[in-house]
């Protein structure tokens, strides 16, 4: 009796994608069950068969993956298209949405649009506010990104404790804005923007030694 015939495809992106998806709708035991057939995002009958999804879909292009238009509907070829890893990440639904005017917008959208990075994005939003942020980019108003952080300056000038900040030194990924401090003694030292503004250094290291306090010894007398 001849072997029966398959698609020969067992060992292909687009099967592996049709099996992954049909798991996680069917399979209770699916890590990701409880986020699609456990919120009823299920396959429809004519998917359950490879050979049709195939003939659906077609080939995977490269670097692409499987995304549904509409995420709370399921699997079949008029919800279903490849799209890139970024278009997919930005169609799920714990997807930051913002609303323009009388349209939605992925918040990495407006990102892009604007040409700022998320970290000056983060900044703006909790220094301006996101309505702020939104007229502005409606009205072309918003500053430019630039290659250092937008808050490098924010400190300069300001007396913080017995540091006064003279100037803005340096950035690093590691550590963010370095800044040229004079305290109160007279004591000039480079401090790092975060320790200034969480309170964790107010002075230089003498006046911290000079300041502390000791506690009496209740073994000895007075």
């Amino acid at each position: 009796m001849a072997p029966k015939k398959t698609h020969g495809m067992s060992g292909s992106k687009e099967y592996a994608c049709w099996r992954a998806l049909k798991n996680r709708c069917t399979n209770e035991k699916n890590v990701q069950y409880k986020d699609y057939g456990g919120r009823d995002i299920t396959v429809c009958d004519r998917w359950m068969k490879f050979e049709n999804f195939y003939e659906d879909m077609g080939k995977c292009p490269e670097g692409y993956e499987i995304d549904r238009i509409d995420n709370n509907l399921g699997y079949f070829k008029e919800n279903c298209r490849w799209t890139t890893k970024t278009i997919n990440s930005r169609n799920r639904r714990s997807t930051t949405i913002h609303k323009l005017d009388s349209k939605n917008m992925v918040q990495q959208e407006l990102i892009d649009q604007i040409g700022w990075t998320k970290n000056q994005f983060r900044w703006f939003r909790k220094n301006k506010g996101l309505a702020w942020i939104l007229e502005n980019f409606k009205n072309g108003t918003l500053p430019e990104r630039t290659n250092q952080p937008i808050d490098k300056d924010d400190l300069i000038g300001k007396t913080i404790g017995k540091w006064t900040v003279l100037q803005f030194i340096s950035y690093k990924r590691s550590e963010g804005n370095r800044y040229l401090c004079r305290c109160e003694c007279g004591i000039e030292k480079e401090v790092v923007g975060y320790y200034i503004r969480s309170g964790k250094s107010t002075q230089c290291r003498k006046c911290s030694y000079k300041n502390q306090k000791i506690k009496p010894n209740p073994k000895k007398g007075a």
